[in-house]
């Protein structure tokens, strides 16, 4: 507040000489000094006090308000009548407006303003209280719903703490509606604030009284803390309950290097750690805390989501920076009991959205619907820190709202789709191109309004979101095959020399029309109006050495499409491929799955599928993954102070670590250098021990990272082991189509392994296992 400066007259001096004479003492100015305000109690006895003024509220009814001497309270002289006006009434929807002091008061004390009210009908006054200025209104006090009848009767409504109302200027306000869509009229008299003598003290509450926890909280986070109320004992012995601004209370944080707390009760989460906080009202302890765990930073991706390459005249976009987006009404509907929290954030300059305690989330459309019927593919890329091990999943539900364009209109279409792992991973940007006929329940597209996201992924980074269909003809050549020529046997490519002699269009009696043409110069074998097709071999062959079949193949219409092997007999057997492809499709079938075709004298290949499709074939090969891997493991990349290593040439591993302990195994341990790297091989292995150099806590990693590569195994088990002994298995796919595979395995599946005491591992399985890169991360 402003403060006066006053002037000291010399105490020898008369007034009317103060300026003329000499020999005084010194004229001085004296420290800051505040004003004093009138400490006037009453603010409608009868009339208006003298400084008393009233501002109706916007969209009110600016005469909802007049003084009254019909009827008051006691015989008093006159009274406040509020007309609450009928709903829908052009004089304004409700009764409200602010009674202030144009100067300000010191109201520090009083404990409580009062007041008698009656009304003409049972009714509820939507709220009542103090403190609203026309401006900061720092220090609001309300109760809503007050009840009131025909009756006068005397409310009172406790002041939370009155040392703060030295310049209050914001006497009473009120605001309330009709009742039943029909208005009515109370009277309020005898206004005042006043000194109750057996009014109980004044307890507060923030979050209801609650303790509450967030456990999950990161840097930069603001929270606002609400349920802010206090109460009182009446005189009557009820309590009244009351409603307050956060400036009558000081809030308090525990910790305040991990979150802070403002006077207003927003908290800001500064760092990683724990913090508690409170609040007190009037110098005692408030009811109601609330518990803090922060993580720190957020985790999130190190690069951008892949850039998508469709043709923008086949997409419609919701969410990608590479097109023009279709308009959204919002990405998070907060329908009742979804706990998302959405955010729009930045990767490397593009741009995401980022949900976080994601249970489920509503994305609506509705302003226009978007038209999807000539669309094939729902397309999404998403990323998440969150462990994906089954049984966790994410779930993609579309919503059409049929011909009527409405929710609920009777003509609503809707269906779901369910994504697990392997396609679900963490830590990696994941894209997720869905046809649109797997919502086999959505059999309308025309008015697509809502898409709802769930699942057990509370933490997930979201972008490309779109609809698309293919071009009848690839845009681009399949991809370039790029396993060595000694391990591959090819029927048709441009990458290797072909079985000799091999019919491409024998003549079965098929109406498929086969030519090869070129794809971005690269010759591509092409079923136009496809009922059945077959390839015959130039000669017979024995691909009972080979591990897969590998094919490339595109079609944008197709909706069924399978690959038969065949041997004499004949003995065929087909393979379902998926279809319509996302652009082209690489497989690599493995061999086994066209049992019991001879695979020692295979003579011909057949296809059939959706009569009168367009298919492009490319790169069909049969291929085998070397005996010894020909390149070394992917070197990691992770930082070298978050990893726990026990065998890679990339980190100083465990010390003493004894990689062949005698624990009675056939298995036969060597290192052998691969690409110049050095490898662990188990040849013939039916199990093997690793004994680290000392016990590991490994407690704070996330995953068990291994690189492995077999040709020949089945089988193939890891185990943690704790003191106990205490081990969980873990099964790894083999052999991988990939050669090399990487594995990161959440420490979770290891459970009830004690991750702080971790002092073995151990393997289980068959064939030859190259291991490389085994480490905690």
């Amino acid at each position: 507040m402003k403060k006066i400066f006053l002037i000291k007259l010399p105490t020898c001096v008369s007034i009317i000489s103060l300026l003329f004479i000499w020999g005084c003492q010194k004229r001085e100015l004296v420290d800051l000094k505040e004003a004093a305000f009138p400490t006037t109690g009453e603010v409608f006895i009868d009339d208006f006090t003298g400084d008393l003024a009233y501002s109706a509220f916007g969209g009110s009814n600016v005469k909802a308000f007049q003084v009254d001497n019909q009827v008051t309270y006691g015989s008093t002289k006159q009274s406040m009548r509020f007309e609450v006006p009928d709903a829908n009434s052009p004089q304004g929807s409700y009764a409200g407006g602010v009674f202030y002091s144009k100067t300000g008061r010191d109201l520090s004390g009083y404990n409580a303003l009062s007041f008698y009210i009656k009304s003409t009908q049972p009714a509820n006054i939507g709220v009542i209280g103090f403190g609203n200025d026309l401006g900061e209104s720092k220090y609001l006090v309300s109760i809503s719903g007050l009840p009131v009848n025909s009756n006068w009767k005397k409310v009172i409504i406790p002041i939370p703490d009155a040392a703060k109302l030295k310049t209050e200027k914001g006497l009473m306000y009120y605001s309330t509606g009709p009742e039943n869509g029909r208005g009515y009229t109370f009277w309020i008299d005898e206004v005042k604030f006043e000194k109750i003598s057996n009014l109980g003290d004044v307890t507060g509450s923030i979050l209801n009284g609650e303790t509450r926890t967030i456990a999950n909280a990161e840097t930069g986070d603001k929270i606002m803390i609400d349920g802010l109320q206090a109460s009182a004992n009446l005189p009557e012995g009820v309590n009244q309950l009351i409603s307050l601004s956060p400036n009558y209370f000081e809030f308090v944080s525990s910790e305040p290097g991990v979150a802070g707390v403002s006077a207003n009760g927003e908290i800001s989460v500064v760092d990683a750690g724990d913090a508690i906080i409170s609040a007190i009202l009037g110098g005692q302890p408030a009811k109601g805390s609330l518990n803090i765990t922060s993580t720190g930073d957020p985790v999130m991706p190190g690069i951008a989501a892949p850039v998508p390459v469709k043709d923008a005249a086949n997409v419609i976009s919701l969410y990608s920076n590479a097109y023009t987006n279709v308009p959204v009404n919002t990405w998070n509907t907060r329908w009742q009991f979804s706990t998302a929290e959405n955010f729009f954030v930045q990767v490397q300059g593009d741009d995401v959205i980022r949900y976080r305690s994601l249970n489920f989330v509503g994305i609506e459309f509705t302003n226009p619907t978007i038209n999807a019927s000539a669309m094939q593919y729902f397309h999404m890329d998403i990323w998440t820190p969150d462990p994906t091990t089954s049984p966790n999943n994410f779930k993609i539900l579309l919503v059409d709202f049929g011909a009527d364009g409405v929710f609920g209109g009777g003509d609503d279409k809707q269906d779901e789709i369910t994504i697990t792992s392997p396609t679900l991973a963490s830590n990696n940007w994941v894209s997720i191109d869905v046809p649109l006929s797997t919502f086999a329940n959505l059999t309308t597209r025309g008015h697509l309004a809502q898409l709802v996201l769930s699942g057990s992924l509370p933490n997930v980074y979201v972008d490309n979101v779109y609809f698309y269909k293919n071009p009848t003809n690839p845009p681009v050549a399949a991809p370039d095959p790029s396993i060595e020529a000694e391990n591959v046997l090819s029927i048709f490519s441009d990458a290797y020399t072909n079985v000799a002699g091999t019919d491409f269009n024998p003549n079965w009696g098929q109406s498929t029309v086969v030519t090869q043409t070129p794809v971005a110069g690269n010759n591509t074998l092409y079923y136009a109006n496809l009922n059945y097709q077959g390839i015959q071999l130039g000669s017979s062959q024995d691909v009972s050495s080979y591990g897969y079949l590998h094919m490339d193949y595109y079609s944008s219409n197709a909706t069924q499409l399978n690959i038969y092997l065949i041997s004499p007999g004949p003995v065929e057997t087909p393979y379902v491929l998926t279809v319509p492809t996302a652009g082209w499709n690489s497989v690599d079938i493995p061999l086994s799955a066209f049992s019991p075709v001879a695979l020692n004298n295979l003579i011909q290949f057949k296809f059939d599928g959706t009569a009168g499709s367009d298919i492009y074939l490319d790169n069909i090969y049969f291929w085998k993954i070397p005996p010894t891997p020909t390149t070394a493991a992917p070197t990691p990349s992770y930082a070298a102070d978050g990893v726990i290593s026990v065998f890679s040439d990339a980190y100083t591993n465990v010390a003493g670590s004894d990689l062949n302990p005698n624990w009675g195994q056939a298995t036969v341990v060597t290192q052998t250098p691969v690409g110049g790297n050095n490898t662990l091989l188990y040849a013939g292995l039916n199990y093997q021990g690793l004994q680290l150099g000392s016990n590991q806590d490994v407690s704070g990693k996330t995953y068990l990272h291994i690189d492995y590569y077999s040709a020949n195994s089945t089988s193939f088990k890891v185990f943690l082991i704790s003191p106990g002994p205490v081990e969980t298995p873990y099964t790894l796919t083999v052999p991988t189509a990939s050669g090399w595979n990487s594995a990161d395995i959440p420490l979770s599946a290891f459970a009830p392994v004690a991750l702080n005491n971790v002092f073995q591992m151990k393997f289980e399985g068959n064939g030859d296992i190259y291991l490389d890169n085994i480490l905690f991360r």
